[in-house]
């Protein structure tokens, strides 16, 4: 068998263990840590993802693909799910940074600036988006924080923080960011820099105590007024600061 075939094989392979881990697991799973933990329930799902891994994508030992990701038993899984997601994934975790003057300019001015306008600090409120090309929910995001560049230009800079390196140490490549940029205008139609020096990633990412990306940082008149993911808390916040500069205009 040719050697793209069983590549794309794998890929297939992989793509569905993800997805059935998603179903069985992570979905249903997602509130019933501590002292919701259903022990007889897990075991069952345990059997159910078996039965769907030989069927669906013709593997016999999920765990194969599994320990790609760091489970190396089934216990781990359960292990992972008992104890529940990071604080930051729970219903009403803050970020402490909340309410923090964050010198926005500064922050940019120690990263490169790759596609759009550089920020000279015109727009009151700055949408810092922390992201990675490897990150599939970042590149889901980029049309919608475009359409929001362009819908409040002049009142919204949104500004891509692109560092390879969010959670661990290698070096930032610009060229590489400048060719898939260049893959995707279509997408990212906002200024993106480059944290080459992990400034950004220093001196705000690992200070907000959100633990993935994407990771949206609004930022009005340099005080922080919202930390998360894309989605209804982040329009809502950046909805609440549109209102309150305009009350100030």
């Amino acid at each position: 068998m040719p050697s793209t075939v069983v590549e794309d094989t794998h890929k297939a392979q992989e793509e569905a263990i993800r997805n059935l881990y998603i179903e069985i697991f992570s979905t249903p799973f997602q509130d019933k840590y501590d002292d919701k933990w259903d022990e007889e329930l897990f075991w069952v799902a345990i059997e159910d993802f078996k039965t769907k891994a030989a069927q669906q994508a013709g593997i016999e030992d999920p765990l194969v693909i599994l320990r790609k990701v760091g489970f190396e038993s089934y216990e781990n899984i359960r292990n992972s799910l008992k104890e529940g997601p990071p604080e930051c994934f729970r219903e009403g975790w803050q970020s402490e940074l909340l309410s923090q003057k964050v010198d926005v300019r500064s922050v940019l001015d120690r990263c490169e600036v790759v596609t759009g306008a550089k920020y000279e600090g015109v727009e009151t409120i700055v949408v810092l988006d922390f992201w990675a090309r490897w990150c599939e929910p970042c590149l889901k995001a980029a049309p919608d924080l475009s359409e929001i560049a362009e819908k409040h230009a002049g009142k919204v800079a949104v500004v891509g923080v692109n560092n390879e390196a969010m959670f661990e140490d290698k070096e930032q490549n610009v060229e590489q960011l400048k060719e898939f940029l260049a893959e995707n205008k279509a997408a990212f139609r906002y200024t993106n820099v480059i944290d080459k020096e992990n400034h950004a990633r220093e001196s705000v990412f690992r200070h907000c105590g959100y633990k993935a990306i994407p990771c949206l940082v609004v930022v009005v008149n340099n005080i922080v007024s919202y930390v998360g993911s894309p989605g209804e808390g982040f329009e809502r916040a950046l909805s609440n600061s549109l209102d309150a500069v305009a009350m100030e205009e």
